[in-house]
């Protein structure tokens, strides 16, 4: 994975549930890469047994690989979901796969499940004792450009500073702009502010229809404001 690396993270912090996009999309390309196996519990005490073939972030998707045990490959693709185990880099995770359906890759069934939108992170040498999860609450930032001031969404940042912003579309933001003295809240942490450099700007879709500017950029801040920013959305647990 791309460093700073949540293994690394891990190993001060002990547990941490990762909710960044970005971050839970490397570190499921992480395990794919090194082809760990990834196991889950099925009705009937079946164990799923298999690998990651595929991360598709972008589609919001993961391939998994058939287990030997046909059975268990009829469960895992009738359940609602799929929770998932994996010893990864001397650290154990967790993560659910949704909607379970069939599919093929390189010509080969296999099962399709949308990405996890959270990934639950311990060292080996901690038990697997029952957490309470803290709840999630949406990070807002305003924008200045020019003298209008623009209201956006916080939607991801990754450990190295790359976020991404959910915005009104009619915002005329464009690669290479620099914005400076963003505010950005949320109701555990004191308002602070920084720099974002946009990188790209695409179009999108949410669930309800709306149509929304992604709008992908570098932080800009000092290491300790950038560390406040990536708590809420990397949390630690211990």
């Amino acid at each position: 994975m791309n460093s700073p690396d949540i293994n690394l993270r891990l190993a001060t912090a002990g547990q941490l549930l990762v909710r960044s996009e970005i971050e839970i999309g490397r570190l499921l390309d992480s395990m794919r890469e090194d082809g760990d196996t990834v196991t889950g519990n099925l009705p009937l005490q079946m164990l799923f047994l298999s690998k990651l073939l595929h991360v598709e972030p972008m589609g919001g998707y993961m391939l998994l690989s058939y287990s030997d045990h046909k059975p268990a490959n009829s469960a895992a693709l009738a359940a609602r979901s799929l929770t998932l185990y994996c010893n990864h880099r001397g650290a154990q995770f967790s993560f659910v796969g949704y909607k379970p359906r069939q599919t093929a890759h390189a010509g080969q069934p296999c099962i399709q499940c949308a990405l996890p939108t959270a990934i639950l992170g311990r060292q080996q040498r901690r038990g697997l004792a029952r957490i309470q999860v803290p709840a999630q609450a949406p990070v807002r930032c305003n924008l200045r450009l020019g003298l209008q001031s623009f209201a956006c969404r916080v939607a991801d940042v990754s450990l190295d500073g790359i976020g991404a912003l959910i915005s009104d579309p009619t915002i005329p933001l464009c690669a290479g702009t620099r914005l400076e003295h963003a505010r950005i809240w949320h109701p555990q942490v004191e308002p602070f502010h920084v720099d974002l450099e946009v990188r790209h700007v695409t179009r999108a879709t949410l669930a309800n229809g709306q149509r929304v500017s992604r709008i992908g950029c570098k932080v800009l801040s000092s290491r300790e404001v950038l560390e406040e920013l990536i708590r809420l959305f990397i949390i630690d647990l211990a």
